[in-house]
């Protein structure tokens, strides 16, 4: 991984312990990217669908183009996310007939169920770190934003 060439070159001895921790939790990060999130009955949702249909659970008004806009990703992305989901039978895609590129989707039932049962599962997880963030002090809270603010920049200058 080209961050984990970095840490290894750039930063003193003093400093990898920190670097290695940040390259672990990154990891973790992409593993879980990767991994089956929810399994729905036969149904199973990997984290990039369950990311699209909470986009369009928020905003099923929203195009293809959009949807890519918002999570950061390419418009054949979304297509082809879309596409599975469809197959799936957890979305809906519409087409406007005015505009015949101009596609857009609906959860279904089975879809909504499924994204319900997604954040239900999460609601403990963030329950649990959210009380360990406030029980921190103001001053480690905002350190914390600073670094995280600061780490997202450095990615971003990686792109």
């Amino acid at each position: 991984m080209f961050l984990d060439t970095i840490i290894i070159i750039i930063m003193p001895d003093s400093l990898k312990h920190i670097g290695g921790s940040i390259r672990r939790v990154l990891n973790q990060a992409m593993i879980l990217e990767k991994k089956t999130l929810l399994k729905h009955g036969t149904l199973r949702l990997y984290p990039s669908e369950i990311h699209l249909m909470q986009v369009i659970g928020e905003g099923p008004e929203l195009n293809a183009g959009e949807m890519a806009q918002r999570l950061g990703i390419t418009n054949g992305a979304v297509s082809q996310t879309l596409n599975r989901l469809e197959k799936k039978g957890v979305i809906q895609k519409t087409k406007d007939p005015a505009l015949k590129n101009r596609v857009t989707a609906l959860l279904t039932t089975n879809g909504t169920a499924a994204l319900q049962k997604f954040e239900a599962g999460q609601e403990a997880a963030l329950k649990q770190f959210s009380a360990y963030l406030a029980g921190l002090s103001e001053r480690d809270r905002q350190t914390i934003e600073k670094f995280l603010a600061r780490l997202e920049g450095f990615l971003n200058e990686l792109k």
